[in-house]
């Protein structure tokens, strides 16, 4: 009976040490700066997000230069979702990795979707609203339709814009992504220009004005030549 006794309690406390060991290796992203060289599991919101074409930022706070963030490079994008950049965006989530510092502060590098995990829902709102692009500013971090014609495009080789306005800095555009290029029958710049068409995606603010990030030309619609 003694000797039972000392098994059971044996495995409660190896539950428990199990249990609180797996506790402290989770830290909430405010502290991954104290965690850098260490393999930990990050919780918090992903409250902004951005794809460069060459990489996918998942950004735990506004000011993304001094604060936690994770990061898909290109060689993985093919393992993730079309558009991480927006299927994680305003989801709680767990990023598990080795912390690094880099440019003065902590990110971890996502190589595998098995590395994130959603925990909350998803607090973007999303809507079957067309609306026009004068107006996407009000509608920053919705899922919406954008519907106007492109007046201008241009393709620096790294992204194509698709500009609604002339003054490009100041009003809504489209941005295709070179890596994303091979999807599209031809050249978007030239394939779009001119046209009235329906945007739909993830309205995001860049630089002080509305964006959305077509990463298939399912997003975006010609309704009129």
């Amino acid at each position: 009976m003694k000797v039972r006794n000392k098994i059971i309690l044996s495995c409660i406390a190896l539950l428990l040490i199990t249990t609180f060991a797996h506790a402290e290796d989770k830290i909430s992203w405010k502290d991954a700066n104290n965690y850098i060289g260490q393999n930990k599991t990050v919780t918090g919101k992903i409250v902004g997000s951005f794809n460069s074409g060459k990489a996918c930022f998942l950004n735990f706070h506004s000011d993304y230069k001094k604060h936690f963030t994770a990061v898909i490079f290109k060689s993985a994008f093919n393992k993730f979702s079309d558009n991480p950049e927006d299927y994680y965006y305003g989801k709680e989530v767990e990023v598990t990795g080795m912390i690094k510092e880099y440019q003065g502060k902590s990110e971890i590098i996502l190589n595998s979707p098995n590395q994130i995990k959603i925990v909350g829902g998803d607090t973007a709102k999303k809507t079957d609203k067309i609306v026009s692009w004068k107006d996407a500013n009000d509608y920053i971090g919705q899922y919406i339709t954008v519907e106007g014609t492109i007046v201008a495009t241009y393709n620096s080789g790294k992204a194509c814009f698709l500009n609604f306005h002339r003054n490009y800095k100041k009003y809504f555009t489209a941005v295709i992504f070179a890596s994303n290029y091979h999807k599209f029958n031809g050249k978007p710049e030239v394939i779009y220009k001119g046209k009235k068409v329906q945007i739909t995606g993830m309205v995001k603010k860049y630089e002080g004005k509305s964006e959305i990030i077509v990463g298939s030309p399912g997003q975006i619609k010609i309704v009129e030549n």
